[in-house]
């Protein structure tokens, strides 16, 4: 009993250190991948969280503040004999300690928070609008990879059956039974495939680049595509999920409501100010020899521009005016957005429709390739028709992979569109 338990250990302990074939890189892993290594979208985090820095000095501005300056220095003094005195070195030092408290700002503060806010809503949108856009780019670079490997496997296989076609029409040619049209066909068909492999090679190596690119990983296998995900159920739901959740528009709102905080920060620029202040001085040394004056002093202090030659009503009018285009960048912006949803969900049903028939065209041609093969292998009819129907069937199920591409992608346009993620 011993001796096969220690049997079965090693056994086990083999199997464990067999190595094991790497699991297939999915469509979700890819999409994680990208997100965590894209520059841009780690550009438009950064920029985020500026402006939400931006937010948080607008806000301070409402707080109190308080600063402390100060000088000491070594030199001569000499007063002339005024008051009797004589020149002396001297040491002058000065420490001055200020605090303010605005207690009315005209609305300067408020609007400045309210600017500073709408500013950080559209940065946090753009580092959304960022991350769908990588999205997309992911889905599709992924797609195109499979696409393209699909061409790659099928342009392979029609390459070796050609060489083999070229060979046997050679000997047949050789004895007598082919002619030399024959061979000179075949060898173009074969010149064809190869053609058709290194256009399938080079759309290949460019998608892996960009998919590798994207992901900041080396490609290796992927998993087929999964069902395409859910999208609003109807046209009008769509169009409904959009206006509410969309991240462009939202942006373009973002921007009406910093307008709008720009229009009263400008009317506020003749309002009156009013805080107060407590300020607290130590002086040594200043006018005359071993001078000395410490104070404290406490109190209001305002400031109104009442008059600045029509540069406040400027300002306003400027701000007025951004306003107004704000507003409608924010229609254009909700027109667009509806237009792009409608684009997009009519691109979906299309795609689908193209699918179905994508499915049906690579089964037809696959039976048809089937029926030919018998018919060549009977003699029915010549080599160069099964040449025909591979070519056939290549085409067919190229057509079939991008279509399962186009509707993977045309879903995810239209769910990032309606703000689903």
């Amino acid at each position: 009993m011993k001796r096969a338990a220690t049997l079965l250990t090693a056994a086990c302990l083999a199997a464990l250190a067999l190595p094991h074939p790497a699991a297939a890189q999915d469509l979700a892993t890819a999409i994680a991948d990208a997100r965590a290594h894209s520059p841009a979208l780690e550009a438009a985090a950064a920029d985020a969280d500026a402006a939400a820095a931006r937010l948080a000095q607008a806000r301070a501005a409402a707080g109190p503040t308080a600063s402390v300056e100060g000088s000491v220095g070594t030199g001569r003094l000499d007063p002339g004999s005024y008051f009797g005195l004589t020149a002396q070195s001297v040491t002058p030092s000065a420490v001055q300690l200020v605090g303010e408290y605005p207690l009315y700002a005209g609305g300067r503060i408020s609007a400045a928070i309210d600017q500073a806010a709408a500013g950080s809503r559209a940065a946090t949108l753009g580092k959304d609008m960022a991350r769908q856009n990588l999205t997309l780019a992911t889905v599709g670079a992924y797609a195109e990879v499979l696409t393209a490997r699909d061409l790659v496997a099928s342009y392979g296989k029609l390459v070796d059956a050609l060489g083999e076609i070229v060979r046997h029409t050679g000997l047949r040619y050789d004895v007598g039974d082919a002619t030399s049209s024959e061979v000179a066909q075949a060898k173009a068909r074969r010149a064809e495939g190869q053609a058709g492999l290194v256009q399938a090679q080079g759309r290949l190596t460019a998608a892996l680049a960009r998919l590798e690119r994207l992901t900041g990983k080396p490609v290796g296998d992927l998993a087929p595509l999964p069902p395409r995900p859910d999208v609003p159920a109807t046209l009008g739901e769509a169009v409904e999920a959009a206006v509410a959740a969309n991240v462009l528009l939202a942006q373009a709102d973002a921007g009406v409501d910093g307008a709008a905080a720009g229009v009263r920060a400008a009317k506020a620029t003749n309002r009156p100010q009013l805080g107060v202040f407590a300020e607290g001085a130590r002086i040594r040394d200043q006018f005359f020899p071993d001078y000395r004056a410490d104070s404290v002093t406490v109190g209001l202090r305002g400031r109104w521009t009442f008059f600045d030659s029509g540069a406040g009503s400027a300002r306003v009018r400027e701000a007025q005016s951004k306003l107004s285009a704000s507003e409608a960048r924010l229609r254009q912006a909700r027109d667009d957005v509806t237009q792009a949803v409608i684009e997009a969900w009519s691109g979906l049903d299309s795609a689908e429709r193209a699918l179905d028939a994508a499915r049906d065209g690579d089964a037809a041609a696959r039976e048809a390739l089937r029926g030919t093969r018998l018919e060549v292998r009977s003699g029915a009819r010549p080599p160069l028709a099964e040449l025909d129907a591979e070519r056939e069937a290549i085409t067919a199920t190229a057509r079939l992979a991008e279509a399962q591409a186009s509707v993977q992608t045309a879903a995810w346009r239209l769910r990032l569109l309606c703000g689903i993620e």
